[in-house]
């Protein structure tokens, strides 16, 4: 199902697709040995000069390259063997023509009989002469944007690579030129014969492009920029994975229109067994709830649950050779112990996960909160069990989009505030008279400007809240404003000299008052009920409230 968000998003989609096929050689009937490989390029390149290759990728024995011969076209050629890598490349020295060409190799193993393998690939009509590593800045914005969320995660930042760009271009150009999402088109698979196409797959399209080894690929409709498509698909739990992917490696990153396609590129997987969890542990700024604006829609075997939910947690299992994994228990608590309520989302109940969990809150979480979460995964890899659990926390924003602004703006200062030991302390600071407040550094809006009356600072009481990460409702009829945050309920009485703290009554002589259908509250009643530190430089004439 199509969602919209804020009539900007209208549609997430992540395929992962190997560009690489992997292919077992048989060994000779003597010989208890098998080799996987892989042979590139497969299909139809635009390059006029395609990098031509050969990888031993797994033995099951510990062979040594003794000769190595390839023939492009049944003309012998000259390229590089790496041996400690077991592989041979060679990129022509002149342009192939158009048309089908075709590769035989030849290896020789020490102690083995001699392998042949042959293969043909097809070069475009209208293939390129070379990829120019040359990059616009919106792209560098977006590899950092991505790199920040690396970095959190304490993962190897990526590298722009010029045929993953150029793939993610094409695909990108293809989407506009035949308005994908407004005509019911794949965000994913190009259809031969509309304009622009290249390729039917992620795989096909990077081959294309001159890049062979795994990708992933998030695609999104997004009528904003870069960086606020790219914090979209963070958000959306299937559209996370390759971004905490450990052995990402490159990217190719293109914005055409309102089109935005990341191409994500693998290296070799991990021989490490890891979890990576995500919100990442200590996270200091993490958002409130997720509208479902994913295609597919992650809640959509739990049939009570609407949105908008919390924000999704996640569990990867990364590493190679992983046959299953189960969900073997979650949870999530609030600062006062309460648990909270999970649609869980695992391979046995969700055919979009193999190696991962979603744990997604049923309603969106409190601001301004911790939460401590734990899970469980139960491994196989080739038959071999393991346990993999977690326990850790992390806090919810006090308003909406102070992480990811913080994020981006220093993600290593970020990282540092996720490693803090003891709780961040929040700084808000109202002027007199002024139309914005700063929390943690960051300036908000305001509707109504804190002013001076009768010898008292006032500040409106919705302001307040949004500052203070709390919520507020009116009780008209006892004329009072209810303030709520992390177990803790004022009532801010606007027609006497009094106000509640979790039901029980206490005098002021500094009460709340109502204007212009306003709830206001004096910074002198601000200090004795919030349980913050409340202060007025009266030089200044700046309200800092520290909590």
């Amino acid at each position: 199902m199509n969602r919209i968000k804020d009539h900007r998003l209208w549609k997430l989609l992540l395929t992962f697709t190997l560009a690489l096929t992997l292919l077992v050689l048989p060994a000779p009937p003597a010989d208890a040995a098998s080799f996987s490989y892989s042979a590139y390029p497969k299909g139809t390149v635009g390059m006029k000069k395609p990098t031509i290759g050969f990888d031993v990728a797994e033995t099951d024995a510990s062979p040594r390259f003794s000769a190595f011969h390839m023939k492009v076209d049944g003309q012998a050629v000259d390229g590089t063997l790496d041996t400690a890598e077991m592989s041979y490349i060679y990129t022509p020295s002149e342009e192939l023509a158009p048309g089908t060409h075709t590769v035989l190799v030849t290896l020789q193993f020490d102690g083995y009989q001699p392998i042949e393998n042959s293969w043909t690939f097809e070069v475009a009509e209208n293939a390129v002469d070379e990829v120019q590593a040359d990059y616009s800045k919106n792209q560098q914005d977006g590899l950092k944007a991505i790199n920040d969320y690396r970095t959190l995660y304490g993962l190897q930042p990526l590298k722009l690579n010029p045929n993953l760009t150029l793939a993610a271009k094409l695909h990108a150009s293809y989407l506009s030129a035949n308005q994908a999402a407004k005509s019911g088109l794949s965000l994913h698979k190009q259809q031969s014969g509309l304009p622009g196409f290249v390729g039917e797959g992620p795989g096909d399209r990077a081959v294309y492009a001159g890049y062979y080894k795994g990708i992933g690929e998030d695609v999104s409709f997004y009528t904003g920029t870069l960086v606020e498509s790219i914090d979209a698909l963070f958000d959306a739990p299937y559209h996370r994975s390759p971004f905490l992917n450990p052995d990402a490696k490159d990217l190719g990153i293109e914005m055409v229109g309102d089109y935005v396609v990341i191409e994500f590129g693998f290296a070799d997987e991990s021989a490490d067994l890891n979890l990576v969890v995500s919100p990442a542990p200590g996270d200091p700024y993490v958002p409130l709830n997720f509208d479902g604006y994913e295609d597919p829609d992650p809640i959509r075997m739990h049939t009570a649950a609407k949105y908008p939910v919390g924000y999704p947690i996640m569990a990867v299992a990364e590493g190679a050779n992983i046959t299953s994994v189960e969900l073997a228990d979650a949870k999530l608590t609030d600062s006062s112990g309460n648990p909270v309520e999970l649609l869980k989302n695992s391979p046995a109940n969700d055919d979009h996960l193999k190696t991962a969990a979603i744990l997604i809150p049923k309603a969106p979480l409190q601001p301004d909160t911790e939460y401590k979460a734990y899970v469980k995964l139960n491994v196989s890899r080739g038959g071999v069990p393991a346990v993999l659990e977690k326990s850790w926390s992390f806090r919810t924003e006090p308003a909406d989009g102070i992480g990811k602004t913080k994020l981006h703006a220093d993600a290593s200062a970020y990282l540092k505030l996720a490693e803090l030991t003891s709780p961040l302390k929040h700084v808000v600071s109202f002027k007199l008279d002024s139309d914005q407040y700063t929390l943690d550094g960051l300036r908000f809006p305001m509707k109504r400007a804190p002013f001076l009356l009768d010898g008292s600072s006032y500040l409106w009481v919705r302001d307040l809240s949004a500052a203070l990460g709390a919520s507020v409702t009116w009780d008209d009829s006892r004329k009072a404003a209810i303030y709520t945050k992390n177990g803790r309920t004022i009532t801010f009485f606007t027609n006497r000299g009094a106000y509640e703290i979790n039901g029980k009554s206490y005098t002021t002589g500094s009460p709340a008052r109502l204007e212009n259908e306003l709830t206001l509250i004096p910074v002198r009643l601000l200090s004795e009920v919030l349980g913050a530190e409340v202060k007025y430089n009266e030089a200044t004439r700046i309200v800092t409230i520290t909590y």
